[in-house]
């Protein structure tokens, strides 16, 4: 009797368990994006393509793909999965990418705009990048 309480009690505890990371095949990401900055740490640091000489530009595909050009060059290309973090309250929603590269960003898109922030912990300085959708 007292393991049939305890499968049972297993089995509730496991049915109110709430998925803190899924996966999101977010649609909204999808397009290319032209970078306007990027600011390091304390954002007192911030280089623009007028101070890199640098035009650089993100595609992220329908299947997944995300490509790195740098003055219409393609530097990178790797898979990507976006995910979703909701606290454990429910008050806070986070949107993650993760590459196949092993690295993670936190994104968030407000109107056209596309805010990376580079979530690596080995990286002491965080930094956060604005990139403008251009289709």
């Amino acid at each position: 009797m007292k393991k049939l309480i305890f499968i049972l009690l297993f089995i509730v505890s496991i049915g109110g368990c709430k998925k803190d990371n899924s996966f999101n095949n977010s649609s909204d990401i999808i397009g290319s994006w032209s970078w306007l900055s990027t600011c390091a740490g304390s954002y007192t640091d911030c280089f623009t393509p007028a101070t890199t000489h640098r035009l650089n530009r993100i595609v992220f595909t329908t299947d997944s793909i995300y490509n790195f050009y740098q003055n219409d060059t393609l530097k990178s290309t790797t898979k990507f999965h976006t995910y979703t973090s909701i606290s454990d309250d429910g008050k806070y929603t986070t949107h993650f990418i993760k590459y196949d590269s092993a690295s993670m960003e936190r994104y968030s898109i407000t109107h056209d705009t596309l805010s990376l922030i580079d979530d690596d912990p080995n990286n002491l300085l965080s930094n956060s990048s604005l990139y403008k959708r251009i289709n």
